[in-house]
């Protein structure tokens, strides 16, 4: 299945980018309020965990009441490079794969809990799910790019 792939082909993007990142950089604050490469990557697993769980809540299975947390204040992460991107390969194969089983029917049903820019779950997939990884991606390129500077 296409979105299958387009997550994988995400994460890989998003893995080749992390695993070239310095402990130095990865912990280093760009500016006052502005996250660390670090902290980017934590919050991707972080958020990745949630679309599961808007997937998972979508197509009726059983799952927790109260969506998974995601802390947005710290700047920083406790994760390692190492651990960030182990963490993001499982939940990327934990999502691909439920993302494959998927049928035509069940990527139609409304999201939920409703989204603003996605009323369908193949939506949801496409512009929430594999678009946050990109964003985050392109962000953490971009501080790359700075730090260079």
């Amino acid at each position: 299945m296409k979105l299958g792939a387009d997550l994988d082909a995400a994460a890989a993007a998003l893995i080749a980018v992390l695993e070239g990142v310095d402990a130095e950089r990865w912990a280093a604050i760009p500016e006052p309020a502005v996250w660390s490469i670090g902290k980017e990557a934590a919050h991707v697993a972080e958020a990745t965990a949630y679309h599961q769980w808007i997937v998972r809540l979508t197509i009726g299975e059983k799952v927790s009441s109260q969506r998974p947390a995601i802390e947005r204040k710290e700047l920083t992460t406790e994760f390692s490079p190492t651990q960030a991107v182990d963490l993001i390969r499982q939940l990327t194969a934990k999502g691909a794969a439920l993302i494959r089983s998927l049928t035509d029917d069940q990527l139609e049903l409304p999201t939920r809990p409703p989204r603003a820019r996605a009323s369908v779950l193949v939506e949801t997939i496409e512009q929430v799910l594999i678009a946050h990884y990109d964003g985050h991606r392109r962000e953490i390129e971009q501080k790359l790019r700075d730090a260079r500077d």
